[in-house]
């Protein structure tokens, strides 16, 4: 047999991935407890671009999906890296079914949940099948759940402007609160204002770094999910925020070469400003905020807002001045534009406000 016959019947599945030896996947969280046929294709999406949050989504998704494994069979002492592909290729239609009833009965998950999780195996089946290493997909056939329709959670236009000025004007309560909006004040607001005028994931924020930002041109170069690339222009008043945040950080920590991120943290161990901020330190920041934030915007103990919930209030105040769907789907970064029809609520509402002050009289 020939080299290059050689090659055509090897696969990432069928050799182990060294990590200590691949940078590519020691920064993911968890590859280290993933079997060497998971590692392969793990390889393959980053080979075709794939970005490193949606990734590590998957990598997150097998895990809780070999949890479950090892709950409902009793090895207590099962290590994930030790399953072979030729035990998880005995998974069928009924296995797979039992995970979706686990996931929605016991665990809670919403449809959205249940069927992206389902959604990252059935990826795998179909790069095994690829790979040849089985002839068939058993995800294909299973019962998912519907995804449920909710009209989004959102701040109106007024509730925005009021936050805004909550946080500009905003006190500490005690030294620890001082300490930490001495460092980061102009942070927070930053990522407010970002995630309300520009409508970024919150892993798209998080990730952002200089080279994304055409400081002339006043526009953000976004890797949204899928590795898909879009531009999102940014207002003067959003420029100036941003040089103005800049320009508050020391000059020994400010970001200034182009790989550098945006947007800063503070690690309260070694005492010092650290560029980049990871997305659950920033969750984590949006919630205390908006929790302190309630005793003085009423508004706010009737919506649990999130990062994702600001983005819906960027979407939601373009529906309301008229922009129109295919535009909001270019920068929200949506696939499809049936994702962005969640906010027709707003077009209804506007429809019903005009008739409302229709009048002849």
């Amino acid at each position: 047999m020939s080299l290059f016959a050689e090659i055509n019947k090897r696969s990432l599945a069928a050799n182990p991935i060294n990590t200590d030896e691949n940078h590519s996947l020691k920064s993911f969280n968890k590859i280290n407890e993933m079997p060497s046929f998971i590692q392969g294709y793990i390889m393959s999406k980053l080979s075709l671009g794939y970005s490193k949050n949606t990734i590590q989504r998957y990598i997150y998704d097998y895990y809780h999906f070999f949890s479950f494994i090892k709950r409902v069979s009793g090895e207590s002492t099962l290590l994930f890296s030790d399953i072979s592909l030729s035990d998880f290729l005995e998974l069928n239609k009924e296995g797979i079914q039992h995970y979706i009833s686990y996931l929605a009965i016991e665990i809670e998950n919403e449809g959205t949940t249940i069927n992206r999780k389902i959604s990252a195996l059935q990826s795998l089946f179909d790069y095994l099948v690829k790979q040849g290493a089985t002839s068939s997909n058993p995800v294909r056939s299973v019962q998912r759940p519907k995804n449920g329709k909710r009209e989004p959670i959102y701040l109106t236009k007024h509730e925005i402007i009021a936050l805004f000025h909550w946080l500009k004007e905003r006190t500490s309560s005690s030294k620890k609160q001082a300490f930490y909006q001495g460092k980061l004040k102009l942070r927070d607001e930053l990522v407010f204002y970002l995630l309300m005028t520009t409508g970024l994931r919150i892993s798209e924020l998080a990730s952002l770094s200089l080279k994304q930002i055409d400081f002339n041109e006043k526009k953000l170069k976004i890797n949204g999910k899928g590795n898909k690339e879009r531009v999102v222009p940014i207002s003067t008043k959003t420029m100036d925020l941003i040089h103005s945040f800049l320009s508050s950080i020391p000059t020994h920590s400010r970001p200034n070469q182009p790989t550098d991120y945006l947007l800063i943290g503070y690690d309260f161990t070694k005492k010092k400003l650290v560029n980049g901020v990871s997305v659950s330190s920033l969750q984590k920041m949006i919630k205390r905020t908006m929790d302190d934030a309630k005793k003085d915007l009423p508004f706010l103990l009737f919506k649990n807002i999130s990062a994702h919930k600001l983005r819906h209030s960027f979407a939601t105040e373009l529906v309301a001045s008229g922009t129109d769907v295919l535009t909001i789907q270019s920068l929200l970064g949506h696939e499809s534009v049936s994702t962005t029809q969640i906010y027709a609520h707003v077009q209804q509402e506007a429809r019903e406000k005009a008739i409302a002050h229709l009048s002849f009289d």
